[in-house]
């Protein structure tokens, strides 16, 4: 093409774009924004501000502010650590920020800044795809029309809307599908090269996903031969294999630490029914994810052009999508084998925008009684959709469109039909509007009122429930006053949020991701219990109230609502306070660094309670395989020895617990209840024996917390609970009406002995700095103590010197950070790369030396 038209095809691509927007545009203006008030506030705006802050300040890997601490390259490789589009976007406002066009970006920012990068993004994806068409051998117009039907397709709104890195998985289809077709044409590996390196250096999730429909379509056009002269199956399987080899390579430096960090997060397995086929969604006139405009349902009933290649090769893929949308056990199939997911019908609609590319362009040989034959099919199709979906009702704007534009298209389709070239051109420009309006009505009806993105205003964004002034202003205080160099501020928002301290910007106790790290979720539901205060996967928070956790991992400061039912934990006192807001300090603050030569094992804590357990992480340090001798462990007595059990408001036999009235449970009543007690920890196991047991609160007295239904996604599968009330002689358990197992309870008391003692011999070390990945901790060791420990989490990545020597790392308090120290003087330096970083970085050199030279030699790309 021309630079003409390649102008006109780049303005025309934006026009479309813009106008498939025009709804959410509008809702800018008036302080709405493109993101849902769940994973699109919590997760995206807060992820892409954390990710811009370390970038552009020159950290890349590691930070303390995520969660307890964790290695963000990988970890987030899920949503844009990775994400090339992002990269892009960060480069482009960090430069806006520097030439002082706009401000210094906050969350705000970010979230008024999608409706322009969703713009843009879909003018790349109908520009990419328009090339990739055309190469394909179709006009520039109807290449461009169908481009248009993919990149402006309902799943992309729910995804940019919802979880918007999912919608960059729109630019690499095409790319893939260039590569292949450039091998199978030209025998020419470049663009494939490209393509399988770039998909996997943006996304690992996205990739296996994209991979299988390259896959797919590799098969299919083995099948369907497009061109007289093709490269062999065996010559293109040899170009395949080689190009994918040095396109993983190129990208491995990405894909190896996030692949390693979505094997080493903690998910429970999948075991819910995986049905092969099921026909409820309606996605003629209904669907969320795959509502299919009515030409490509008019194309697929125009049944003489199946007998052309490049019409059949995109008609199979778009009856096979369509086949798999109403496939769970495919949508599972698509995500890894677990649950069942709509994340794959992208790459339906590029099919489906390859087959009415490939149907304008032939629709010069259509007969007219083919015309009506369709049009009656179609409608036939529509009445039955209608039918026999016994919730479609026509309601809204969206439900009257819907059908509007079924009439529309049909008039279109005739225009089509006629051997004109005006009235071809009027029939594409009405499929290509009218298509922008079905995602406009989509945005206000299934996103905006049904998706309740109408929540995510800029007054909800500045309001007590997300980042309000007076929030931001108390946590600054604080900082400002504290001049330490690290400590955690547990403070998590008014809405439960647990990703308000990247939005905030302070080291807190709360993290909100879909992969985080495996250590640290296994010490919150295994190893020491602790609770979160609501039941969820992705995400962990806190310490459970509970004073020996916050002393010995640096909880130094707790953030609430004034006047809130908030039990303080032990040690902590009032700091500083706004109208309000009040923060309290721990006054029993144990040292960021700590040695001792006290070793426990993780096999003789085993059966110990969590009191017990905290007590040896105060008391000295706790090792999975020790080679020192270890210290013995006492256990604490049990309570309940000496507890009578009552049932109230139901029955309790055999472990069972059957509450009949609307709330009841168990009464533990202590006949004798230590002096000292100043808490009381509380643990059983309990589960809903119901199997369809929708999420329940759970009280213990006045603590509230609360659990998953047995049939969430996103329930833990840990049944053990252990809860810190103050010391009272009766603990009341409660839950609502239903049928419970409730097992192995237990009643240990806390005296805070141990942390007293603790604190009294706490030695502070010289020296603490903590710089992105790494942590500097200089100290005296006179004692001649055997090992130190930090609170930063164990992962695979961390290496740690002791005075220029390489030591091992060791897995502490089963999920932090410690090292064997030296006698005297000790310079520790623990630093942190992405798994297998530098031999990655080595692979990827060579992949892309040898995919140049190759390309280079053979002139081949």
């Amino acid at each position: 093409m021309n630079k003409q038209k390649i102008t006109i095809l780049f303005f025309s691509s934006l026009l479309i774009a813009t106008l498939s927007h025009l709804f959410f545009f509008r809702q800018w203006m008036e302080g709405t924004f493109m993101a849902g008030p769940n994973d699109g506030l919590n997760q995206m705006i807060p992820f892409k501000q954390f990710l811009y802050e370390n970038y552009t300040s020159g950290n890349f890997f590691y930070s303390l502010d995520f969660g307890f601490g964790g290695g963000f390259f990988g970890q987030l490789g899920y949503y844009f650590s990775t994400n090339l589009f992002f990269l892009v976007t960060v480069g482009v406002v960090f430069l806006l920020e520097l030439l002082h066009v706009i401000g210094k970006p906050d969350s705000l920012f970010w979230a008024q800044a999608i409706i322009f990068s969703s713009i843009i993004r879909m003018t790349l994806v109908i520009l990419l795809t328009t090339y990739v068409f055309k190469y394909m051998s179709l006009r520039t117009i109807p290449s461009f029309i169908g481009a248009a039907l993919y990149g402006a397709s309902v799943i992309y709104f729910r995804h940019v809307s919802y979880w918007e890195f999912f919608a960059d998985a729109f630019l690499f289809v095409p790319l893939l599908i260039l590569g292949i077709e450039k091998i199978i044409r030209d025998q020419k590996p470049g663009w494939f090269i490209f393509a399988i390196a770039a998909t996997m250096f943006n996304n690992f999730y996205f990739a296996y996903i994209s991979f299988i429909f390259a896959g797919i379509y590799i098969l299919v056009r083995w099948l369907i031969s497009l061109q007289k002269e093709e490269a062999g199956k065996l010559q293109q399987l040899k170009l395949y294999v080689m190009s994918v080899v040095l396109g993983m390579g190129a990208a491995s430096i990405s894909f190896v630490p996030t692949l390693y960090a979505y094997f080493h997060n903690y998910r429970p397995a999948f075991n819910q029914e995986r049905p092969l086929f099921d026909f409820s969604d309606n996605m003629l006139l209904d669907s969320r994810t795959f509502l299919l405009s009515t030409i490509v349902v008019l194309f697929l009933f125009l049944f003489s052009f199946y007998k052309n290649k490049i019409f059949r090769l995109f008609a199979v893929l778009t009856l096979l999508f369509i086949l798999f949308h109403f496939s769970p056990f495919m949508g599972s199939a698509f995500n890894g084998f677990s649950a069942p997911r709509h994340r794959f019908e992208y790459l339906g609609f590029f099919a489906a925008g390859g087959l009415v590319a490939a149907g304008l362009q032939f629709m010069n040989q259509v007969k007219r009684w083919e015309v009506f034959v369709a049009i009656f099919l179609t409608g036939l199709s529509y009445y039955f959709f209608a039918w026999r979906d016994p919730y479609y009702q026509i309601e809204s704007v969206f439900d009257q469109y819907m059908l509007y534009q079924v009439g529309i298209s049909i008039a279109a389709f005739l225009l089509l039909s006629i051997q004109n070239k005006k009235t071809w051109v009027a029939g594409g420009v009405i499929i290509v509007l009218l298509n922008a309006g079905m995602m406009n009505v989509y945005q206000h009806d299934k996103l905006y009122k049904a998706g309740n993105l109408e929540e995510t205003t800029k007054e909800y964004m500045l309001s007590d429930g997300y980042a309000s002034p007076e929030q931001q202003q108390l946590v600054d205080r604080v900082q400002e006053k504290d001049p330490s160099s690290f400590y955690r501020f547990e403070w998590k928002g008014m809405d439960d949020r647990n990703n308000i301290p990247l939005i905030q910007d302070f080291s807190g106790t709360s993290v909100y991701s879909s992969i985080l790290n495996e250590h640290i979720l296994y010490w919150y539901y295994e190893d020491m219990e602790v609770d979160m205060k609501q039941e969820s996967i992705s995400r962990y928070s806190g310490f459970g109230d509970r004073a020996n956790l916050y002393s010995s991992l640096s909880g130094k400061y707790i953030m609430t609502k004034k006047d809130a039912d908030r039990n303080i934990p032990y040690g902590f006192e009032p700091y500083i306070e706004s109208s309000n807001y009040q923060v309290y300090r721990n006054t029993k603050l144990l040292p960021f660094a700590r040695t001792t030569s006290n070793v426990y094992s993780i096999d003789s804590l085993s059966d110990a309670s969590m009191i017990k357990r905290e007590q040896a992480m105060l008391e000295g340090i706790i090792l999975e395989n020790p080679d020192s001798e270890t210290s013995p462990v006492n256990p604490l007595p049990d309570l309940m020895d000496d507890a009578e059990v009552k049932a109230v408001g139901g029955t309790y036999q055999d472990e069972r617990l059957q509450v009949t009235e609307e709330t009841g449970g168990l009464d533990l009543q202590l006949n004798s209840l230590p002096k000292n007690a100043e808490d009381i920890y509380v643990s059983f196991y309990i589960k809903n024996n119901v199997k369809s047991a929708p999420w329940f609160p759970l009280y213990v007295n006045d603590y509230r917390t609360s659990r998953k239904s047995r049939e969430s996604f996103y329930r833990t599968g840990m049944n053990n609970v252990t809860i810190r009330v103050p010391a009272d002689e009766k603990i009341s358990i409660r839950v609502p009406k239903g049928d419970y197992q409730l097992a192995e309870l237990e009643l240990h008391y806390a005296t805070y002995e141990a942390l007293e003692k603790a604190y009294d011999e706490a030695n502070e070390v010289s020296s603490v700095a903590v710089n992105g990945n790494q942590v500097n901790i200089q100290l005296n060791n006179n004692q001649k103590d055997q090992f130190l420990t930090i609170p930063v989490p164990y992962e695979k990545g961390w290496h740690v010197e002791v005075n220029g020597e390489s030591k091992k790392v060791l897995r502490a308090n089963y999920a932090y950070l410690g090292v064997e120290l030296e006698e005297g003087q000790n310079h520790v330096s623990f630093t942190y790369y992405p798994p297998y970083f530098k031999a990655t970085l080595v692979v990827c050199l060579l992949s892309v030396l040898i995919s140049f030279l190759w390309i280079r030699r053979t002139h081949k790309w």
